[in-house]
Formats: C-alpha cells, sequence, structure tokens
C-alpha cells in the first residue's frame, strides 16, 4: 500500500501537458500587411520543455558469489536507442560532444565475456587513485572503500547527465526567446520603414520622374526645331519619318563616291543620337525602345551596304576615278566624313611572248599614309594585275551583329526601390519563419509522445533496473530537431546564388580564336585592307558609244587567297636543341610566312592604348572576329605600331582589353568648390579619371598618367552621362562596367544590386553636402555590406575626420572603428539610433547645415550624379 501511494504521489507531481507550449507561428499575408501586436515573454517557443524526469531508482548491491575470491562489480553498457536516427542540428553538437565524452568515461570499451552464451555484459571501472593507506588497508576494508568509490563515481556521473539535460533545455528556451526578440525587432524595424524608408524612395522616384519630364520636354522642343529647320532630312525621335527615310535609300540602287559623302554627313549623326536613344531606353516605352533599336540597325546595315557599292562603282570606272601614276599603276583617295577611302590597282598590260627563263617575282608593297597603313603582299600574288582596298571606318559596323556583343541578360531587380525589396524579403523571412516552427513543433510533439511511452514503461516496470530505456528516455531529452538556418541568412545566400547563376547565364562560350566582345572591344574602327577582283571596264567605241560587260551581282569580288598557318610553339622546357635544328626550324618558318601578307599599323593617337591590343580579322560567314590567321605579331610600346603577317585579307580589328583599368584602386566624391557642381574622380589600375557634374550635363575634367593625347579634345565639354559613356568606351577607357563585369574582372565584390543603386541615389543627394571615399573593408565584407568614409564638407574651413558608413539593405550606420582601425568591427558607434538608409540617417545624424544643402538640391544635379554612379558601379569594384 505504501508504494502504491508512493506511485500516486509521483503521478501528481508530474508536470501538467499543458504547460508544454509549442512555438509561436507568425503569418504574413499581402505585400503591405499591418502586423499583429503579438506579446512575447519568457515562455515563449518552450516546446523544447520537455516533463521532468522520473526519480531514479536505486540499483539493488551485487552479491558475492560462492567460490569466488574476488568482488566483480558490473556496469550496464549505455545502449544505442533509436533515437540515433534523429539528425542534430549545429547548436547541439557541442552538447552531443559532451555527452560522447561522459559515456566514453563512464562505460570504456567493451569487452564481452568468453563464458557460455547468455553472460552479460561488462564494463571496466576507471583507474581510482588508491588513498595513501592503501597498502595498510586489509582485504574487508580495500573492499569497502572501491564499493563506496564506485557508488561516489556513478552518482558524479549520473549529476553530470542531469547538468546536461538541464542545459540542454535551458539552450532551447534560450534560442527560442532568441528567435522571438528578433522578430520582435524586425517587426518594429519594418513599421519604421514603412514610415520613414517609404517616404525617402517616393522621393527619389518623384526626382527621377522629373529628369524623365525634363527630357521628353527638351526631346519635343527638338523634334519643333527640327521642323523649321526643313532641311530636307528626317527626325531620328519619329520613327515613321526614318523608316520612309530607308525604305528610299533601299530603292535607289546606284551609290558612287559622292552619294556616299553624302550619306556619310546625314546618317552619322544620325545613329549618334539613336545610339543615346537606346542607351536611354527606360524614358520611353517598350515598343518605341524596340522601334528605335530596329531602324539604328537597319541605318548601320545601309550605310555598310552603300560603303561597299560605293568602292565598286569608283572601281568600274578607273579612267575617270583614278589617278594615274603610270600607264600600269592607278590610284584612288578620298575621305568622307568618319571614312576613309584608298583604293591601289596595278592595271594588267597586253600579254607578251613569256621568257625562256621568268624572273622571280617582287613582292608588292603599298602604303596608305592617310590611314598609317602598310602592307607587303607575298610573292605567291600576281602584282601585274592585283587590287587593293584600304577603307577605313570611324564607327564599328560589324562587331554588333556577332553573338557574343550584347548583354545575354538584363539584371531581374535592376531598378526595384529598397523598400518594395525589404517588403518581399519580410514577407518571404516570415514565410520561411513559419514553416520552420511548423518542423520543430511537429518534431518536439512526436518527442513528447515517445518520452511519455518510455515514461510509462518505466512505472509499469520500477523493480528493473531498465538501463536501456532510461538511456531512452536521455537521448530524448536532448534530441535536437534537424538543423534549419536563420531565414535572413538563407534568403540572402538564396540571392548570392541567384546572382552567380545570372553571371553565369551572360558568359559566351568561344571558339578556339574567337575574340569574346564581353571581355574585348574593337576600337577606332575597322580597317578594311581586301584584296579584290578588278571589275569589268567599259570599252569606248565610235559615235560615243561605250560597251561594258554587265556584272551581277553589283558587288566586290574578293581575290582567292587564304593561307592557313600557325607558327609551332617553342619546345618545352628542358628539352635542348642544337644549333643546326635551330636553324633548320628557324628557315623553315621563314619560308612559310613568305606565303603570308605582312600588315604595319600605326595605331591611332585617339585611344588609350594601356596594354597591348588584340588583333583580329572579321570572318564574314560565322560573323565573329578571330585571330586565327595571325601570324608573327610584334607589338612596338615606344612607337605605338603593331606588325603581323597574315594568310587572309579581311576586314582588321584592333581590340582592347575592356576592363584593363579596373577594379578601381580608389575613388572620391566632393563638392566643387567653385561651382555648384560635384567632383567624381576614380583612380584605376593606370589612369585616374575626374569628371564635374553641372546640371544635367557631366564634363571630362582631367586624366592622369594618359598613355596618348586621346579623349583632350572632349575636356570640359558638357555631355549627358550616355553619351560620356560612349566616347570614353570608344576610345578604350571604359571605366564603366556592365553587370556581367564580374566575370572578366578578378577582385571585385558584387553588391546586392538594390542595395548599391539606393546608396547611389542618397549619395547623390548628400554629394553637396558630404565628402565620400572608398574603404579597404569594402572589399571582404560581403554581396549584403557596402563600406565607405564619409565626413561633412559644407563648410571646407570646419572638416571633421572621416568616418566609416555601413550600409546594408535593412540599415545604415556609423561604425565605432574608423579606417586606420587595425580590426574591422561593425559595432555602431555609441547613441545610434536605427536608421534604413544613408539618406535617413543624415536627416537626424547631419548637422543643420548638411540638412539644409541636402533639401536644396535639384533634380538635375542629383539625377547627373546618380546615372553617372551607376555607371561606375564604385562599391562593387573596389
Amino acid at each position: 500500500m505504501a508504494k502504491k501511494d508512493k506511485n500516486k504521489k509521483d503521478e501528481k507531481n508530474e508536470p501538467p501537458e499543458a504547460d508544454i507550449q509549442d512555438e509561436v507561428l507568425l503569418a504574413t499575408t499581402d505585400l503591405e500587411p499591418e502586423p499583429e501586436e503579438v506579446q512575447y515573454t519568457d515562455t515563449s517557443y518552450t516546446s523544447a520543455s520537455f516533463e521532468s524526469l522520473p526519480p531514479v531508482v536505486e540499483e539493488p548491491k551485487t552479491k558475492k558469489k560462492k567460490g569466488k575470491k574476488k568482488v566483480e562489480e558490473t556496469v550496464e553498457v549505455v545502449k544505442k536507442t533509436s533515437s540515433e536516427a534523429f539528425q542534430w542540428s549545429e547548436d547541439s553538437l557541442p552538447l552531443e560532444e559532451q555527452v560522447a565524452k561522459v559515456e566514453e568515461e563512464q562505460v570504456g570499451e567493451k569487452k564481452r565475456g568468453k563464458g557460455k552464451k547468455g553472460k552479460k555484459e561488462k564494463e571496466e571501472l576507471p583507474a581510482f587513485e588508491k588513498p595513501n593507506n592503501w597498502k595498510k588497508m586489509n582485504k574487508k576494508e580495500r573492499e569497502v572503500w572501491l564499493q563506496q568509490r564506485i557508488e561516489e563515481w556513478k552518482a558524479e556521473k549520473e549529476a553530470e547527465k542531469q547538468a546536461i539535460l538541464a542545459g540542454a533545455k535551458e539552450k532551447r528556451a534560450t534560442l527560442a526567446r532568441e528567435r522571438a526578440e528578433l522578430m520582435a525587432k524586425d517587426n518594429a524595424e519594418q513599421d519604421i520603414r514603412r514610415d520613414i524608408l517609404a517616404k525617402t524612395v517616393n522621393l527619389f522616384q518623384k526626382f527621377e520622374k522629373q529628369k524623365f519630364e525634363y527630357n521628353r520636354k527638351k526631346q519635343l522642343e527638338s523634334e519643333w526645331q527640327q521642323y523649321l529647320r526643313c532641311d530636307g532630312l528626317p527626325d531620328p525621335r519619329v520613327v515613321t519619318q526614318m523608316n520612309t527615310y530607308i525604305h528610299l535609300w533601299r530603292e535607289n540602287e546606284t551609290c558612287d563616291d559622292n552619294e556616299l559623302n553624302k550619306r556619310c554627313q546625314e546618317v552619322l549623326p544620325m545613329l549618334e543620337m539613336l545610339e543615346e536613344f537606346v542607351a536611354n531606353s527606360r524614358q520611353y516605352t517598350a515598343l518605341q525602345a524596340k522601334s528605335y533599336n530596329e531602324v539604328r540597325i537597319a541605318l548601320r546595315e545601309q550605310l555598310s551596304n552603300a560603303i561597299q557599292l560605293a568602292s565598286f562603282n569608283v572601281l568600274r570606272d578607273l579612267e575617270k576615278r583614278f589617278q594615274w601614276d603610270s600607264i600600269k599603276l592607278a590610284c584612288y583617295h578620298r575621305e568622307f566624313n568618319g571614312l576613309r577611302l584608298n583604293l591601289w590597282v596595278a592595271v594588267p598590260l597586253p600579254t607578251r611572248k613569256p621568257k625562256p627563263v621568268e624572273p622571280e617575282r617582287e613582292p608588292v608593297e603599298l602604303s596608305f599614309p592617310s590611314m598609317k597603313v602598310a602592307v607587303k603582299l607575298p610573292k605567291i600574288i600576281d602584282g601585274s594585275s592585283v587590287c587593293v582596298r584600304a577603307a577605313r571606318s570611324m564607327i564599328d559596323l560589324l562587331s554588333e551583329s556577332s553573338r557574343s556583343f550584347a548583354l545575354a541578360g538584363d539584371m531581374p531587380n535592376r531598378y526595384e526601390d529598397l523598400f518594395i525589396f525589404n517588403l518581399k524579403e519580410h514577407i518571404a523571412t516570415y514565410k520561411l519563419k513559419k514553416e520552420q516552427d511548423e518542423i520543430r513543433t511537429k518534431f518536439y510533439k512526436e518527442i513528447r509522445d515517445k518520452i511519455k511511452e518510455v515514461e510509462a514503461f518505466l512505472k509499469a516496470n520500477p523493480y528493473t533496473k531498465n538501463e536501456k530505456e532510461k538511456d531512452e528516455l536521455d537521448n530524448l531529452n536532448m534530441a535536437e530537431p534537424p538543423f534549419l538556418p536563420d531565414p535572413r541568412t538563407f534568403i540572402a545566400e538564396e540571392n548570392e546564388r541567384a546572382f552567380a547563376k545570372y553571371l553565369k547565364t551572360c558568359m559566351t562560350k568561344t571558339r578556339s580564336g574567337e575574340m569574346n566582345l564581353r571581355k574585348y572591344r574593337i576600337c577606332s574602327g575597322v580597317l578594311n585592307l581586301d584584296l579584290l577582283v578588278t571589275p569589268p571596264q567599259a570599252k569606248k567605241i565610235s559615235g560615243g558609244i561605250f560597251l561594258t560587260t554587265l556584272q551581277i551581282p553589283k558587288r566586290l569580288q574578293p581575290m582567292k587567297y587564304q593561307v592557313q598557318y600557325r607558327a609551332p610553339s617553342p619546345p618545352p622546357p628542358g628539352v635542348t636543341r642544337t644549333p643546326e635544328e635551330i636553324e633548320a626550324e628557324l628557315k623553315k618558318v621563314e619560308a612559310q610566312y613568305e606565303k603570308l601578307a605582312l600588315v604595319c599599323i600605326d595605331l591611332p593617337q585617339d585611344v588609350m592604348w594601356t596594354e597591348p591590343p588584340v588583333i583580329c580579322q572579321w570572318q564574314e560567314t560565322r560573323n565573329l572576329w578571330t585571330s586565327n590567321y595571325v601570324n608573327d605579331y610584334k607589338f612596338n610600346e615606344d612607337k605605338l605600331t603593331v606588325q603581323f603577317r597574315t594568310g587572309v585579307l579581311w576586314p582588321i580589328g584592333i581590340a582592347a582589353l575592356r576592363y584593363g583599368n579596373m577594379p578601381y584602386q580608389g575613388w572620391d566624391i566632393r563638392p566643387d568648390p567653385n561651382s555648384k557642381g560635384v567632383i567624381i574622380t576614380v583612380t584605376g589600375v593606370c589612369l585616374t579619371v575626374t569628371w564635374i557634374c553641372i546640371a544635367n550635363t557631366v564634363k571630362l575634367k582631367w586624366i592622369a598618367n594618359a598613355t596618348t593625347s586621346a579623349l583632350k579634345q572632349h575636356f570640359g565639354k558638357p555631355y549627358s552621362v550616355k553619351r560620356m559613356v560612349q566616347i570614353m568606351r570608344e576610345a578604350a577607357c571604359d571605366m564603366f562596367p556592365d553587370f556581367d563585369a564580374h566575370n572578366h574582372i578578378e577582385g571585385t565584390s558584387p553588391k546586392e544590386w538594390v542595395m548599391e543603386r539606393h546608396l547611389y541615389h542618397a549619395m547623390a543627394f548628400l554629394s553637396r553636402a558630404y565628402q565620400f571615399q572608398w574603404s579597404r573593408w569594402n572589399i571582404a565584407s560581403g554581396s549584403r555590406n557596402i563600406i565607405l568614409q564619409l565626413r561633412e564638407s559644407v563648410d571646407t574651413k570646419r572638416e571633421a575626420k572621416f568616418q566609416l558608413l555601413h550600409v546594408t539593405p535593412q540599415r545604415a550606420t556609423i561604425l565605432k572603428c574608423i579606417e586606420l582601425s587595425q580590426e574591422f568591427d561593425t559595432e555602431p558607434a555609441v547613441g545610434l539610433k536605427f536608421y534604413p538608409d544613408l539618406f535617413t540617417l543624415n536627416m537626424s545624424y547631419g548637422s543643420v547645415d548638411a540638412r539644409r544643402a541636402t533639401f536644396n538640391m535639384k533634380y538635375r544635379l542629383v539625377e547627373t550624379v546618380f546615372d553617372l554612379l551607376q555607371e561606375l558601379k564604385l562599391c562593387s569594384y573596389s
């Protein structure tokens, strides 16, 4: 009866099931839900608080067996239970190691008895430290001491186990409390964003719309001025007029050099305007942008056809169009707007009786001084009846048809604002948080059910040891759900993986020798160096009649000349050759080189040649630039000349590495003290470029360490941001990386674009009140962190020291550490509150003068600085 009462009393002491609470789940609804007010208490997320352990049942003392001289104490081995099937989270790993250590010390190595079947497994006891009086103790005293020591050891191990179990419960409760606090903090921050950041984003969008409206009015005014001009030319802003112009041009099948000169003067300004329209496609509708691009491509194609047709018609009339240096040689030279055309023709004389021994042919050497090009034809080409055309167009009419020219795909969230970005992440975070809570709740419910089963079994069998069930109960109390990452961290990693996938889709696989135009750019136009067949000439007969052969189609016919040769690679290291072998190899190579044409080109001075250029040729059938036919390439850095041999005379392109001047070594943005503008200075690997933004335009102020005089004619001239980008790219001074530039530049740090773009807009607003500089901590800060330096520059006489600004998609803070600190620390400055972005930080943290200067900014200057910063992408490449 006493035992029954005791059992009833134990049942009463059990904690009720209602005290075990599941984790609180929050759900989100639409894009801007009103968050429910949730009270978070100390008991939140305590579904892991299981029932208390049952009282420990004392084991009966072991009895001495007859016939045994020594008393052996046996300890049950803790066996593994079915709870091993559960996955353990990273947070529970240290706890698991502690339990394993305790079990290892308690159990030791398993040893099986060598006796009969069914003999119980025994466990070796640890080597206890013997007391000082061990030798003086008799056998009975030693047994009593050993029994007492074993009981103490068991009690210590049981206490350690209970401490570990209690620690596991406390850890689960702590983690649940931390998750609840983080949820409450996120909700509070999102309320501030909904109030303040939304207003900031609306202000930014208002300035953008004002800029678009300004450009639209400016375009309408230009259309009116073009209408009043009444010069018979179409307006590139009106697609219907351009389509009519191109249609009439295509119907005119004749085109001589005079017609070509007229077309060059008309078309090149139109192409320049259309290029800018396509670059600023965001201010037009999708249909307008598509129409402008189609018209631009058609106009380029028609101009290319006009150059070919004019060259053909000029060659059809050697007698009138050419200058005759002798009875055998005739030349033609004319400069057009953006085009130089030279023709050299060796007129075949009447056939003569062949000599018994024909002399060796002399190679034909030609020079075109206007283009600074010289060519030496191989001896295998008959120089007595050859025609060579050298035409250099200042614009590249070929590269755009190559498959590697255009960006494979635009950024998915290129124009998304920061408030919508954070709202989407907030909803996705809580959706993932809800799913994780359901997983934890389900897991803990299963564990509680199993604990009840085991405890019920132990209560039903109080007089047995039940070591297996006790171990299983301990493992269940320490069980952890599968590892579930922090929702915000998981979403950030997903965004990084998505951007890495985007970069992978932008990569273009190129063939051997093919020029990847995402990595290289054809500079200073295209040189057409063609070996042609002279078209049939008109024959004058009596009566003023000319008789000629009709050639269909009316186009230039290339002369058959194609030699494929690739010089042998140098021998591998460690291989030695005799002088005779080396000489024989050189003679063999020289003999092959005699079959190739030798081309010498003086590089134009309107390009920044910071690295040796790459010579390539256009494969018309594949629409690509290739270097497979280029051999014996030599570059003279002092004279800026290139020399090479080629087995074909196809259009030649001089390619420069697009981003050879990147990543940036530093940058600086500050107010211009001499005007109401903003100065932006960027230091690259080779060059340092300085711009000044004033109102609606940007001017090129200075270029340091320039290798040529390129771009000097553009210093101080106002341009739009898109036009400035085009001018500098054509001069091989490309400091405006596309979104796929990370594939071609080493040492970059891609940032979350929505965060980076919003920061540039805020910097544009503050550009007349603050000075911004790069920070050495930025490159290693990760994709969702931007580190830069700033200080107020309203009054240059009392400028403060630079401080570190830390920007994430969720907040902007001033850090405690500075640029010269030995270690980087993200701890914010003392007393700094939560600010969702840099603009709102200035509204509270900045001085009165800084805030006044910010609100006095005009939308045209703000948007000009903003557009230039978007093109430079300073935070991702420095």
